[in-house]
């Protein structure tokens, strides 16, 4: 198939058919595309990738204090010669213990799950429990004295001494006190979920990188298996679309490189041919992608899984029935009817995610799909919301600013003085003390002990004094 390419990009157009956008070659084109962006400048420390991963590790590093000291080095030696300089180039953790009050500081800013539920059944049930508590509380007075006198309880509230006594009570009391069951049920399934995924350790991995790199993401997921899951996503091996926008709300493709084994590849792609994992294995690997995975081994592959966004026609063929009733049929986007059919056509585009997966270095493409599960918000469900939640709260023209970022100057200056003070006290040359010989000849102390050098140096250290004899 023939993907069309839009001008001036390495994506193919997204105004084609449905069933083209589903194809393989589609989504290859695509997955070319966005390794193209961020991979293919040279593979060196020049392209996207690779800029994105050194910056973060450098953050990382002086958030640990175990950045590089060759920085320092450059700036004392002369001419690259430091044969004379006899320092601990050990750096100093200047900037650990503030990322780790900054990071505790947000992990202890704790919040409640709330649930307020806005279908129209539960806001009716919600105006009608207001409505009877106002009622009671208009009428306290009448109804009190009715069943003091006559013994009829007309309350319509469950508790009469928990009225409110004024509208702002009423208020405050929807607010706090009201729930429905769906909304204690929906708040427990949201907290039950976070806790089988021990968000509490993910949160801080967040609040980590959010203070050390300026952005931190998620990954949300649903199988039948593991239900709903929330994965950390480490921000130094993500690719996504370029954005200005904090929130990343705007991108239309993400995804992030994960480095599997042969084993785990055939496990989760068994329609793999023996070949081609031959031919996978025998790619040039980690060397020539990530620098930061040298650690893996050859048996290792770098794979990309992304999420890409695009847009499908919904279309509906308006079909009457004998009996005059409207039917509808759902029909692909090229069903066309002719003029004088009596059938309608109607259509409408809404939002959608392709999930896929490609093994970089290679044309292998290990997945195309369209998302099986589409989170959608309520109010327009028209569009979609991407898998990945991703925030840089500091982003400006694309570029990523963090707390530690913007102290690194800082860090490095200290460096630099504890480096010269260093260098100072080795230059320090300790007070000295002169003995006369010939002063300290025939010296009689009183106590037939012989005086000599020694003796008066011992002198000189234990009380600071030193007795001589000045010779003509």
């Amino acid at each position: 198939m023939n993907i069309y390419t839009n001008t001036n990009s390495a994506f193919p157009s997204q105004v084609v058919s449905d069933a083209e956008k589903a194809s393989l070659e589609y989504g290859s084109q695509v997955a070319m595309a966005i390794e193209y962006e961020w991979f293919d400048q040279g593979r060196t420390n020049g392209n996207r990738y690779l800029s994105n991963w050194n910056n973060f590790h450098e953050l990382r590093l002086y958030a640990r204090g175990e950045q590089s000291p060759q920085k320092y080095k450059d700036e004392l030696s002369i001419n690259g010669d430091l044969s004379y300089l006899n320092l601990d180039w050990q750096p100093v953790p200047i900037l650990s213990k503030f990322v780790d009050i900054v990071v505790n500081g947000i992990s202890q800013k704790s919040y409640d799950i709330k649930a307020y539920a806005q279908d129209p059944s539960s806001i009716k049930k919600r105006t009608d429990y207001a409505s009877r508590i106002y009622e009671d509380m208009m009428a306290k007075d009448y109804l009190k004295e009715l069943k003091n006198s006559l013994g009829i309880d007309l309350y319509q509230s469950p508790d009469p001494s928990t009225l409110p006594e004024s509208e702002d009570e009423l208020e405050l009391h929807m607010q706090l006190s009201y729930k429905q069951s769906i909304e204690i049920a929906e708040e427990e399934a949201i907290s039950s979920v976070l806790a089988q995924n021990k968000y509490d350790l993910t949160r801080r991995r967040l609040n980590m990188d959010l203070t050390v790199c300026g952005i931190a993401a998620t990954k949300t997921n649903f199988n039948t298996a593991e239900g709903v899951t929330v994965d950390y996503v480490d921000p130094a091996y993500m690719v996504y679309s370029y954005t200005e926008d904090p929130n990343f709300e705007d991108i239309y493709y993400v995804g992030e490189v994960k480095s599997i084994t042969i084993a785990e590849l055939k496990k989760e792609f068994p329609d793999i041919s023996k070949e081609e994992l031959e031919r996978i294995q025998k790619m040039p690997g980690n060397r020539n992608y990530i620098t930061g995975y040298g650690n893996y081994d050859e048996n290792t592959v770098q794979v990309m899984y992304f999420d890409y966004k695009t847009y499908h026609n919904q279309v509906f063929k308006i079909k009457q029935t004998d009996q005059g009733l409207m039917k509808a049929l759902e029909k692909p986007d090229t069903f066309n009817p002719p003029e004088n059919d009596s059938f309608e056509r109607v259509s409408r585009s809404i939002e959608v995610l392709y999930n896929g997966a490609k093994v970089l270095g290679t044309d292998t493409i290990l997945k195309w799909k369209l998302a099986e599960n589409m989170s959608r918000p309520l109010a327009d469900t028209t569009k979609v919301e991407m898998n990945y939640a991703i925030c840089a709260p500091r982003i400006y023209k694309g570029r990523i600013e963090s707390l530690v970022s913007k102290c690194i100057g800082f860090a490095d200056m200290i460096q630099l003085t504890h480096l010269k003070l260093q260098q100072v006290m080795s230059r320090m040359v300790p007070d000295g003390v002169y003995l006369d010989m010939d002063g300290l000849a025939e010296v009689d102390l009183g106590n037939g002990t012989n005086y000599n050098p020694a003796e008066a140096l011992n002198m000189y250290f234990q009380t600071g004094s030193i007795v001589g004899r000045a010779l003509s």
